[in-house]
């Protein structure tokens, strides 16, 4: 029988990351849905500014990008949010399909394993669509306020920027702009902290099959698992302790520390469950399904 999960869960990135980063931290996460009364990042307020700033700055360009006035939009903003957007307004991607521009949108696809099924989701920050048919392009544009823009490297590496051209790709013939080929999608991250240069992954249908097995290899890992035993912990080493578990919130539970991780040393793209511009809780409501 598949791993019994709530029944409006959808994996995600997020849930994802969270369980190739430590198997044991999807568990107590997902499975258990256990929450732990410990700091992620210290100094806490710091860090929960950041998030606070970043949440403000997915609304502004959000509603910026859905035509409201732009200098209404700018006015009385406290640094650095004023700064930010400044760079956005200027720095947006000119190349980007003007067709069609999504924002926030939600999409889901339906995934068969052996065993079992379920659905992967992801909330996309912005989808700009152009063309018709075998000329068609989709650009989908993902924002970051980290302190710092990651490494190409890094991102590459990464849940989102394996799952979200998968399952747009997938969700395609669903969509009002139809079915779109890999080779027709393109993610591009742009950060705040280096807003003239963005990072692009293009998608092909090669990688399309090769991260369709990735998936599957990982869901069926995920799905077989029976208990507690069936996740364990990231393995104990110096350099695991400095990149996972220091920034865990169950650190102290797994017998991996007490205090939490320094802001200056935390990877925003490592934990992008406990980042609020990414944190996907989806419920049935939210999520455009297709049919199995």
């Amino acid at each position: 029988m598949p791993l019994e999960l709530p029944p409006t869960f959808a994996f995600s990135q997020s849930s994802l990351q969270s369980y190739v980063n430590c198997p044991r931290r999807f568990w107590l996460a997902y499975v258990e849905e256990l929450t732990w009364p410990a700091l992620e990042v210290a100094p806490y307020d710091e860090h929960e500014q950041l998030l606070r700033r970043g949440a403000q700055f997915h609304r502004l360009v959000e509603r910026a990008e859905a035509g409201l006035p732009k200098e209404l939009l700018s006015q009385g903003l406290a640094h650095p949010l004023d700064e930010w957007f400044e760079s956005y307004l200027r720095h947006r991607p000119a190349d980007l399909p003007t067709e069609i521009v999504e924002v926030e949108r939600v999409l889901s696809a339906p995934l068969a394993v052996e065993a079992g099924r379920t659905r992967l989701a992801a909330r996309y920050d912005l989808i700009a669509v152009g063309g018709d048919d075998e000329d068609r392009r989709v650009v989908i544009l993902d924002w970051k306020t980290n302190q710092r823009a990651t490494r190409r490297s890094i991102l590459q590496q990464r849940m989102q920027t394996l799952v979200y051209p998968f399952v747009l790709v997938e969700a395609s013939a669903g969509l009002p702009w139809g079915p779109v080929s890999p080779e027709q999608v393109e993610m591009r991250y742009w950060f705040t902290a280096a807003p003239t240069e963005p990072v692009a992954f293009h998608y092909s249908s090669d990688l399309h099959a090769a991260n369709r097995a990735k998936l599957n290899n990982i869901l069926n890992e995920i799905l077989r698992g029976e208990n507690r035993a069936d996740f364990p912990k990231v393995v104990d080493t110096d350099e695991n302790r400095r990149r996972f578990c220091s920034f865990c919130v169950y650190r102290s539970r797994c017998d991996r520390g007490i205090g939490a991780g320094s802001l200056e040393e935390f990877d925003e793209a490592e934990f992008p469950d406990a980042d609020l511009e990414d944190a996907l809780d989806f419920t049935l409501e939210e999520v455009l399904e297709l049919a199995f």
